[in-house]
């Protein structure tokens, strides 16, 4: 584990700077303010990095790289938890609760947890790709992350809409499971879903491929 916090300083230094910046903002707005109201950020952001600390504990475990029964079940877990990553881009909508003398305030609070959010799935994401690399041939990787991001998608309009939670699978799983059916079935009855689900598969998507591309985050 030292060596791989080692050869990861870079990246968990931008993560604590980050962290501490939007602990910051949102501190400052409750002093401000005296309002709690959004301190659901503060629990937003830790659903956000439990995907990274999967990737983070896998990495750490060199013996389960290559074996295909561990992995199978660590990666349904932290693909069930990561459309908590990119959902902190719904919390945007929390603008229109804002009086118009902090509203410019609350839009930098929210963006700012909102490309957190969006940096960290990008960071677990490539992780995951490097674990999954022994496993899965290159070529076919192009497939996996477009259906991560279309999944992730699906996931925030089951959290946002439907107010399904990741823990549900285990709590309600026959009526998250009927939920869903529902809509695979009836696609133009509930085009709400799809439009909501592949419009964030697309943002999430070009977020990942600008922070691929300009070298934030190595293959």
């Amino acid at each position: 584990m030292k060596q791989l916090i080692i050869s990861k300083i870079d990246e968990l230094s931008t993560l604590c700077i980050g962290f501490l910046f939007c602990a910051l903002l949102l501190t400052m707005r409750i002093k401000v303010t005296g309002s709690f109201f959004y301190l659901f950020l503060a629990w937003n952001l830790f659903l956000a990095f439990i995907p990274y600390s999967i990737t983070l504990l896998v990495q750490s475990k060199k013996n389960w790289h290559h074996n295909t029964w561990i992995l199978l079940p660590i990666f349904g877990v932290w693909l069930l938890f990561l459309p908590n990553t990119p959902y902190l881009i719904t919390d945007l909508q929390h603008l229109r609760h804002t009086s118009q003398n902090i509203v410019w305030y609350d839009a930098m609070l929210l963006f700012s947890f909102a490309a957190y959010g969006l940096f960290i799935m990008t960071l677990t994401i490539q992780d995951m790709k490097r674990i999954l690399s022994k496993k899965i041939a290159s070529k076919w990787f192009p497939f996996v992350l477009i259906s991560i991001f279309i999944l992730c998608g699906f996931g925030i309009y089951l959290g946002r809409f439907l107010r399904w939670n990741s823990w549900d699978i285990l709590q309600n799983p026959m009526a998250l499971f009927e939920d869903i059916v529902m809509r695979i079935r009836h696609p133009f009855t509930y085009s709400q879903t799809w439009i909501v689900t592949f419009g964030y598969a697309c943002i999430i998507g070009l977020f990942y491929h600008a922070i691929k591309i300009s070298n934030l985050s190595k293959d």
